[in-house]
């Protein structure tokens, strides 16, 4: 929900807030007045509490969370159908005794409509749009999907990007569009292009290329690659390979290259202060001897500005109980750069002592190969308690202590009481 960068999108961020008021309100109102096939109302709420020490002195946080959730499913003629959701949130964290701050936003919320054996789907509002260069864009505005012949298709978009609280504009506006062709569930490739304005300018332009591909059961191929055409640079390419022997026994193979200055708008300052690339290619094993134990195990080697270097690790968790209703995970990580570089050795449980109460444990250590603040250690320990209340309540106690290089010691506890219901309303169209 951030700042705004233009009077014109404010005014056009403000009718959009207008109009996902309304499109709540008629939700509320929909079983009612529009004989809607089904309407689903999702509510959780979160209230929490804990310590927070700051300004020299302890303060009592008490964080209050609703969100809200909705969704209508329509069929009428001409239409294969209609959907119309809507969810967001709103909170209020209480300072006791000081002072209180409210904040909230919308996360989603659109009309959706398929036609002519959904060839043609169009969806307006707040959404997600996914894949190819847009990546996973927050979007103000409409998408278009229609496809064209046995197969193959083409999505277009556009609308104003939207800036999460407490991030920097994501710009002004977004338009781009994807053209593709399926040739089954498991088989597509897709040409993509996007475009990003900010203060009357192009922040950002990519084009991208992806593809999945399954030439046998056993055997999985996907590839992606998005570069920058202002820069004329590659700023992300993502190509692996999965084998599938059998069902206990997964291999994989891959290689990613990233350009970190590439993901910066090109009107951001700090785009002008780094141009380097970071590549890594290695392998991924999963292993299920038998039914309660997994490991899995990765090692990829990184070349980047300072050098070559290499990360990886090994994980292991086995389910114990005549329920599975402990489960025991070990886990060790180690990266090593040239001027940088860590151990991680981890241990968490989980135990379902009853089927309303549920407990982890967890501590987690790095050892790091050069110290920071003169420390060359950190370590973590958690515990949770989480039982089920009935009536949609939960309670969840945390606690957790630590010792880092930013601070010589810290424990904390935090308290959550939460609330979720769900209703679904049907009703058969006459």
């Amino acid at each position: 929900m951030g700042e705004d960068t233009s009077p014109l999108q404010r005014r056009l961020r403000s009718l959009w807030k207008g109009l996902c008021c309304g499109l709540g309100s008629g939700l509320l109102l929909w079983q009612g007045v529009a004989q809607a096939d089904s309407v689903e109302f999702n509510v959780s709420t979160l209230l929490a509490g804990r310590a927070d020490p700051r300004d020299g002195e302890v303060h009592t946080v008490v964080p209050v969370y609703q969100s809200l959730g909705a969704q209508a499913t329509i069929l009428r003629p001409y239409f294969d159908s209609i959907h119309i959701v809507m969810s967001g949130w709103g909170s209020v964290q209480l300072d006791i005794g000081r002072s209180e701050y409210w904040s909230g936003d919308i996360d989603l919320g659109y009309i959706d409509g398929s036609f002519a054996k959904r060839r043609l789907q169009v969806r307006v509002g707040r959404q997600f749009v996914m894949g190819g260069a847009a990546r996973s864009a927050q979007l103000d505005g409409a998408v278009t999907t229609l496809q064209l012949y046995k197969g193959l298709g083409i999505t277009a978009y556009g609308g104003i990007p939207v800036t999460p609280r407490f991030s920097a504009s994501r710009g002004d506006a977004m338009f781009g569009g994807r053209m593709f062709y399926r040739h089954s569930f498991d088989t597509e490739v897709g040409l993509s292009f996007n475009q990003v304005m900010g203060e009357g300018r192009a922040a950002r332009q990519d084009l991208a290329v992806d593809a999945r591909y399954v030439p046998h059961p056993q055997i999985a191929l996907t590839g992606y690659t998005l570069y920058a055409i202002p820069e004329a640079r590659l700023a992300e390419a993502d190509f692996s390979v999965t084998w599938l022997p059998n069902l206990k026994l997964q291999f994989g193979a891959d290689y990613r290259r990233t350009a970190p200055d590439l993901f910066l708008p090109l009107n951001s300052i700090f785009s002008v202060f780094s141009q380097e690339t970071r590549d890594e290619v290695g392998g991924t094993v999963y292993l299920r001897p038998i039914s309660r134990l997994r490991i899995y195990g990765d090692l990829r080697a990184v070349v980047n500005m300072e050098g070559a270097g290499a990360r990886g690790g090994v994980k292991a968790t086995v389910a114990l109980g005549p329920r599975d209703h402990t489960t025991l995970s070990a886990e060790l990580r180690l990266l090593k750069l040239p001027n940088n570089g860590y151990v991680q050795a981890r241990l968490y449980s989980t135990h379902r002592l009853h089927p309303a109460w549920f407990v982890t444990l967890g501590a987690n250590s790095y050892f790091l190969d050069q110290p920071i603040n003169g420390q060359g250690y950190s370590f973590t320990g958690t515990g949770t308690v989480a039982a089920e209340l009935g009536r949609g309540f939960r309670l969840v106690a945390t606690g957790f202590a630590d010792v880092t290089p930013f601070v010589e010691r810290r424990v904390e506890f935090v308290v959550k009481l939460a609330y979720h219901a769900t209703q679904t309303f049907r009703e058969v169209s006459k």
